[in-house]
């Protein structure tokens, strides 16, 4: 059989039935959409997240542009290829980042809605949300974790960039985010409670 297949003499008459042309370009063209999307989706992000929180949003940027150079520099340290898929995995990494930042931030403006001084709320609003955002990271790193030693290819790509990429969201959200917005208090500008979202809301603060 298989050699009649290899010089054709097989006595069945093939027809084809469709005929599919893909450009090499393809998966350039793919590459070059993925990197605008996330080009886009960081814009809208930062403009986001300053509008909403301010002074917090532009720290919750710097910590996200910190946690991708991380990311790239771990892929190209470990000459880690990035798929398509990775590239997914880096996207929805700064969601995960984002999502931590946003947990946080609105649990500082409560605190400061309720009195306390800009330093205490900090404090308090990262203790607060904590616990969520470990959660929800572990979670996401459980499933990365599993994706990357049970998926192949394009799946385990998704899986390796996915796992990264969380592990640095939440060190820039609970970490280099707290450090820098406690270290802006040290500023008097960074005194008034508007620059943290907050419009209105009592005066008289409390420790």
């Amino acid at each position: 059989m298989a050699d009649k297949i290899r010089f054709g003499a097989l006595p069945t008459k093939l027809e084809p039935v469709s005929v599919d042309s893909i450009s090499a370009q393809l998966g350039q063209g793919a590459l070059e959409i993925s990197i605008k999307a996330g080009i886009v989706s960081l814009i809208a992000v930062a403009i986001y997240m300053i509008v909403l929180y301010r002074l917090p949003g532009i720290i919750a940027i710097l910590s996200l542009l910190g946690l991708l150079s991380l990311q790239i520099l771990t892929l190209s340290n470990f000459g880690i290829s990035v798929t398509l898929p990775g590239i997914g995995g880096i996207i929805l990494s700064i969601g995960m980042s984002v999502d931590g930042n946003v947990n946080i931030y609105e649990r500082i403006k409560e605190e400061l809605i309720s009195g306390k001084s800009i330093r205490a709320a900090i404090d308090s609003g990262f203790k607060r949300a904590f616990v969520a955002i470990l959660d929800s990271n572990v979670t996401t790193i459980i499933t990365a974790v599993v994706l990357m030693y049970m998926g192949s290819g394009a799946v385990k790509g998704f899986g390796v960039t996915l796992f990264f990429g969380t592990l640095f969201s939440f060190f820039s959200a609970v970490t280099a985010s707290k450090m820098m917005l406690q270290g802006l208090t040290a500023f008097g500008f960074s005194k008034n409670k508007w620059l943290f979202g907050v419009n209105g809301g009592k005066k008289n603060e409390k420790v």
